[in-house]
């Protein structure tokens, strides 16, 4: 659990201080005074100032922020201030998160497919790059105390080769075979260190689901492609992500303003925790597709038109631009900033509840 705990932050830490650091560089690219850079949420626990701006590092390891200089009225003029920079660079500076979480996402998949790391939501064959083909298993990653798979035998790092003589490659399959018939003992087929063999599991109801008592996940067997491809595949792969995280984030939006209720498998930094604790059990490559997801999810729920978040600051520039460079003035914008945080706070503490309650 302590090794799941430390991964979370780290990994959390990674994703959060990207997007700053995509502010950052476009603001210094602008021409923006950035007052602060800070590694962590405050108290400060180290700075050093060079060229107008302080790098810090703070006492809570989450994440990172960026300050700049500017963002609100008294600026007159003063060519370092956000609030008088044109529309089009303040549109780049406040979406420079979200090009920085794509970019971390392109190359965390480019660092995974040179160590073997198989596509996440395509197969490798489609790309006609793979040396060698694939081999798709299903893993226990898990198996809870007291259930029916510990008392067959089943253990963590075990294959389900089949379930009463069903081939399986999906976790999916298990959980559709199991609930086809419950009423006998299912015969699965492991593999362990090698070698096969046979176990009876008698799942038992819960919930209305048919369950055996372990996490199961797909492992695949690695896949090396030409060092000179990679970077494309990593490409390739990006979108395709980008287009599956973008479809279930559309949905959830949908979901929310159409019947004004959370979606209940919706998770916040508890529920992101819990899944944390899963990923490292089954690995480094999985930890990499982790981050890939996360950045990529960070990055597109940003965009999204929602005041405090940066597509809703993007939208100001965008009014401001179709207005011929007149600005929105500062106290409409930070009132509906402000309304948008409470409800973000709001969304966050409900969210975090609800993960705290599947704890128990």
């Amino acid at each position: 659990m302590f090794i799941a705990v430390v991964v979370f932050i780290l990994v959390f830490s990674i994703v959060v201080f990207a997007h700053e650091l995509g502010h950052l560089y476009f603001a210094k690219k602008m021409g923006v005074l950035v007052e602060e850079f800070g590694f962590g949420l405050p108290p400060r626990i180290w700075g050093k100032k060079r060229n107008g701006t302080i790098y810090s590092i703070n006492l809570i390891p989450f994440g990172g922020f960026v300050k700049l200089y500017g963002e609100g009225d008294g600026f007159d003029k003063d060519p370092q201030a956000f609030i008088n920079k044109k529309p089009w660079q303040k549109f780049l500076i406040v979406t420079g998160g979200v090009m920085m979480n794509f970019l971390l996402g392109w190359v965390v998949l480019m660092i995974g497919f040179w160590m073997a790391m198989p596509p996440l939501v395509t197969l490798p064959e489609q790309y006609g790059v793979a040396v060698r083909g694939v081999d798709a298993k299903v893993v226990v990653a898990e198996v809870l105390a007291d259930s029916p798979a510990e008392r067959a035998g089943i253990l963590p790092g075990d294959y389900i080769i089949s379930v009463d003589q069903v081939i399986v490659s999906l976790p999916s399959q298990i959980k559709d075979l199991l609930q086809a018939d419950s009423s006998h003992s299912a015969n699965l087929v492991i593999e362990r260190d090698g070698q096969q063999q046979e176990l009876a599991v008698k799942p038992i109801g819960k919930t209305g689901e048919i369950e055996m008592g372990v996490l199961i996940d797909r492992e695949i067997s690695r896949v090396h492609y030409a060092w000179w491809a990679v970077p494309w595949i990593a490409l390739r792969e990006t979108g395709r992500i980008l287009l599956v995280v973008l479809v279930s984030i559309l949905g959830l939006l949908k979901q929310i303003f159409t019947t004004a209720t959370l979606p209940a498998d919706l998770s916040g930094p508890v529920g992101i925790a819990r899944v944390t604790a899963d990923v490292v059990k089954l690995g480094l490559l999985r930890v990499l597709q982790f981050i890939v997801f996360l950045s990529i999810n960070l990055g597109i729920i940003n965009l999204v038109p929602f005041p405090a978040l940066d597509g809703g600051r993007a939208v100001f520039a965008l009014v401001e631009w179709l207005r011929g460079g007149k600005k929105v003035s500062s106290r409409i914008e930070n009132a509906v900033n402000t309304v948008g945080f409470v409800a973000l706070l709001w969304l966050l503490f409900v969210v975090t509840y609800k993960d705290i309650l599947k704890l128990f």
